[in-house]
């Protein structure tokens, strides 16, 4: 696996370049190939091993490399003494993935919301109706490591039906990392339904370490309430008819203490996030595939009036697959 970004660059102003300050044009001196910019002590990306460890963040051209604003006038972002970027080709280590994916600090009382998709291609989200077949060794590394840093997994009753999911379980690998942040042993499995339509005899609820949350609307059939919490769940509302309002999912799990929330869709549900504007943060993973056929996107949903931004905050590949991480600007 190698990491292609982020590549961190501090800010140097145009004035450090006598022959392009002033003139509007940003480009530095390119450094001879196979060396290094002054004053960079890893390698020229591409050229070899990067000594030092891999750095997050990106300098962006008009701040500094702390994000302050420089006010020496126009600049550009260029490889310094930080830029050292982990081009080389090995296996991550969970300890390392996880602090790359770590959740951002939030409000007390507040939620994140991470989805975590797998397409092909030609953007097809599942083939024959299995996203399993589009995925890899690398993609379930990361698969596991997602859930191992998060509260709740957030799952459509369509998936967890076509799916057949399981809870989820404790990994030693994450069982420290989970202590010191207050964590369960494993995350929650919380589904979202508006009809309840659940075999409450499955393992999802009848084998939980956690008990698993039901995410639905205040109307929705009393009889089916009560039929998932003598089953053990936990229901949560989140709506004032039967069905769910996206937008208030977030809200209502870390009313409950969940606030690191990771989506696993399906793309209807994702498409409802992303159209209520609660999805915060995207992990795709890109897989080298064509599927072709009708199979739909990782977003199933009404067109958004106007779309929305994402930022790209890092990108991992490994055997042909893309592993992009995009945060809403």
């Amino acid at each position: 696996m190698r990491r292609l970004f982020p590549i961190p660059a501090p800010y140097v102003r145009s004035a450090d370049f006598p022959d392009t300050a002033g003139t509007g044009n940003s480009a530095a001196p390119a450094p001879a190939p196979g060396t290094s910019p002054a004053g960079n002590t890893g390698t020229v990306p591409g050229t070899g091993a990067v000594s030092g460890t891999a750095v997050s963040g990106a300098g962006v051209s008009g701040t500094t490399d702390s994000g302050a604003a420089d006010s020496g006038g126009p600049g550009r972002a260029v490889p310094g003494a930080d830029a050292v970027a982990d081009f080389t080709d090995r296996r991550w280590s969970l300890d390392e993935l996880a602090d790359l994916y770590a959740y951002p600090g939030t409000d007390e009382g507040a939620g994140w919301l991470r989805a975590n998709m797998v397409s092909s291609l030609d953007g097809a989200a599942h083939h024959e109706g299995r996203s399993q077949p589009l995925s890899s060794d690398a993609d379930m590394r990361i698969f596991g490591v997602l859930r191992g840093l998060a509260d709740a997994v957030v799952v459509g009753a369509e998936t967890v039906r076509k799916e057949g999911y399981r809870p989820a379980r404790a990994r030693e690998a994450f069982a420290a990392r989970r202590a010191a942040a207050g964590q369960t042993p494993a995350p929650a499995i919380a589904v979202v339904t508006a009809s309840l339509d659940l075999d409450f005899s499955q393992p999802l609820f009848t084998e939980p370490l956690v008990p698993t949350v039901i995410v639905t609307g205040s109307g929705a059939d009393e009889a089916r309430v009560r039929a998932a919490r003598d089953a053990g769940a936990e229901v949560v509302f989140a709506g004032e008819g039967a069905a769910v309002d996206p937008s208030r999912v977030v809200g209502a799990l870390a009313a409950r203490g969940l606030g690191r929330l990771l989506t696993e869709g399906g793309p209807r549900l994702l498409g409802q996030f992303a159209g209520s504007g609660a999805l915060d943060e995207l992990c795709l993973s890109l897989a080298p595939l064509v599927v072709a056929g009708d199979a739909s996107r990782i977003m199933n949903a009404p067109v958004t009036t106007v779309p929305e931004t994402f930022v790209l905050a890092s990108v991992l590949e490994e055997a042909g697959f893309l592993f992009t991480r995009y945060r809403r600007s």
